[in-house]
C-alpha cells in the first residue's frame, strides 16, 4: 500500500545519512523492507490477527457501493448509520497501537519514531519523552484551513462553496462513527483531553513537533492560504531504486506495435473487479500495449493480447520504462509518476484520489476520468491526446526536474536530526 512505500522512501533518506532504521510492519513485508537495508521487526500476529491489508481489501469489496462516479452525491446523502461502515479504521488502529507498544518495550531505546498511521496512537502519547514525527502520505488539501471539501475532488478554479459545504457535512457523518469510537478508545486510555482537542477539528492531527507531507511544490495548494501548523512539505520522498536492474518488456508485448502504457488502480481499488473488467475491456480496443497491475484478485481477470500483468509489479521500474501511466491517483503512485515525468490519466476511486485527479486537470497536466462513467470512445481519445500532447509533456518534465533538484528531503532529515540532538543535549531520557 502507498503509505508503506512513502515511509520506505523516508527510511531510505535517513539510512543514506548514516542512521540505523528499524521498520515495523506485518511479516509479509519482511523481504521488501530488508531489501532496503532496514532492520525488520514484525508485528505480533497474536495481536494483529487478520492481516491488515486483507482486512481493508475485504472492507473495500463489501463497501464498493459507496465509491465511484456518484461519490459526491452519495456523500451528500450520507447518514450516521452509514458512518458505522467506516469504524474498522479505529479497530485497525487499536491493533497497531498494541503491536507497536509491545515492540517499543522490547527493542533497544530509540531516538525517534517516524510513522504514517491514521490518527493518534496512545503508545506514543504515553511515552512523553519519545520524539514522534508523523508522515501525511495523502493529498495535502486537508491540511489547509480554508477548504472544507477535501476528499471530494472539487475544482478550485470554479468553486461552489454551497456544494463543498454539503459534501463536508456528509463527510462529517461518514466519519461520525470513527470519531465516536476514537473518543471512547482514547478516553479508556486516560486521554480524554486529547479526544476533546481532536473533536474540535477533523481527522488530521497536529504534530507534537512537526510532520511531513509528500507533494510537489508546483502542485501544492498554496492558493488556499495557511496550512495546519507544523506540517512541512517534502517535494519528493520516492523510494530508492536499484540502478543495477531495469524493467524488461515482457516477450508477449515486445514485438507488438503501439506505445507502452502502465495501468494500475492501486492495491484497494483494483479489488473492484467490475470496474477493472470494464476498463480493461476498453483498453483491449486500444492500438497500444499495456502493463497491468492486476491486484489482489488478478487471477480472476482475463488480459487481452495487448496486455501483460501480474498481481503486484515493480512500479518504480515500470514507470521509468513506459510512455504513459493510467493510475488511480493514490498519492504515492501520483507522486512517483510525476517524479519520473510520465504523462498521466487519473481514474480515481475514492478519498484523496479524487483530489489528485482534479488537481491534474486544474493545472492542465493531464486528464481525470471518473471510474463509474468510463466511456469507451472518450477514454480511447483521451489516451491518444495524452500521448501526443507535447505541451503537457514539457510541463510534467519541468515538475519532475524541480522535484529532483529540491533540497526539501535533506532539509527534512536535518530537522529530525537537529531535534534529536537538541533533546539529547537537554539530557532528556529518550524512550
Amino acid at each position: 500500500m502507498g503509505h508503506i512505500n512513502t515511509t520506505v522512501g523516508f527510511g531510505d533518506l535517513l539510512k543514506s545519512r548514516g542512521h540505523h532504521v528499524i521498520f515495523a510492519q506485518n511479516e509479509k513485508f519482511r523481504e521488501i523492507i530488508e531489501e532496503h537495508g532496514f532492520e525488520f521487526v514484525p508485528f505480533d500476529d497474536n495481536i494483529m490477527g487478520e492481516d491488515d491489508a486483507e482486512r481493508f481489501i475485504k472492507w473495500v469489496v463489501e463497501n464498493s457501493h459507496y465509491f465511484g462516479a456518484n461519490w459526491i452525491e452519495r456523500m451528500k446523502n450520507m447518514t450516521e448509520e452509514d458512518g458505522n461502515a467506516f469504524t474498522s479504521v479505529i479497530e485497525g488502529s487499536k491493533k497497531i497501537d498494541k503491536a507497536l507498544d509491545k515492540i517499543l518495550e522490547t527493542i533497544p531505546p530509540i531516538d525517534c519514531v517516524v510513522y504514517d498511521i491514521f490518527g493518534v496512537l496512545p503508545c506514543f502519547v504515553k511515552r512523553k519523552n519519545l520524539i514522534n514525527i508523523p508522515l501525511h502520505s495523502t493529498n495535502p488539501i486537508a491540511l489547509y484551513h480554508s477548504f472544507k471539501g477535501s476528499f471530494g475532488g472539487f475544482s478550485l478554479i470554479n468553486r461552489d462553496p454551497v456544494e463543498e459545504a454539503k459534501f463536508a457535512e456528509g463527510l462529517k457523518l461518514m466519519w461520525s462513527g470513527v470519531v465516536r469510537m476514537r473518543r471512547e478508545w482514547l478516553t479508556s486510555e486516560g486521554m480524554e483531553s486529547i479526544a476533546d482537542e481532536l473533536d474540535k477539528g477533523d481527522l488530521v492531527s497536529r504534530p507534537d513537533y512537526f510532520g511531513f507531507y509528500h507533494y510537489p511544490e508546483d502542485l501544492d495548494y498554496t492558493e488556499l492560504g495557511e496550512r495546519e501548523p507544523g506540517w512541512i512539505r517534502i517535494d519528493s520522498c520516492v523510494r530508492e531504486d536499484d540502478p543495477g536492474t531495469k524493467f524488461e518488456v515482457p516477450e508477449v508485448l515486445k514485438n507488438k506495435p503501439g506505445k507502452l502504457i502502465y495501468f494500475s488502480l492501486g492495491s484497494l481499488a483494483s479489488c473492484d473487479l467490475k470496474a477493472m473488467r470494464r476498463i480493461l475491456a476498453i483498453l483491449a480496443k486500444s492500438p497500444h500495449r499495456f502493463i497491468v497491475s492486476t491486484g489482489h484478485f488478478g487471477d480472476k481477470l482475463r488480459l487481452a493480447d495487448n496486455m501483460w500483468g501480474q498481481p503486484y509489479v515493480d512500479q518504480i521500474k515500470i514507470l521509468q520504462a513506459v510512455d504513459m501511466a493510467i493510475i488511480h491517483g493514490g498519492n504515492n503512485s501520483f507522486v512517483e509518476a510525476l517524479y519520473y515525468a510520465r504523462p498521466i490519466i487519473v481514474i480515481p476511486y475514492f478519498f484523496d484520489q479524487l483530489d489528485n485527479a482534479q488537481r491534474i486537470e486544474d493545472k492542465g497536466l493531464g486528464r481525470r476520468v471518473d471510474i463509474g462513467n468510463t466511456n469507451e470512445s472518450e477514454l480511447l481519445e483521451i489516451i491518444e491526446d495524452t500521448l501526443t500532447n507535447t505541451e503537457v509533456h514539457e510541463k510534467i518534465r519541468k515538475i519532475s526536474e524541480n522535484m529532483k533538484s529540491s533540497t526539501s528531503r535533506e532539509e527534512a532529515a536535518k530537522m529530525v536530526e537537529d531535534l534529536i540532538e537538541e533533546r539529547k543535549k537537554s539530557k532528556v531520557e529518550i524512550h
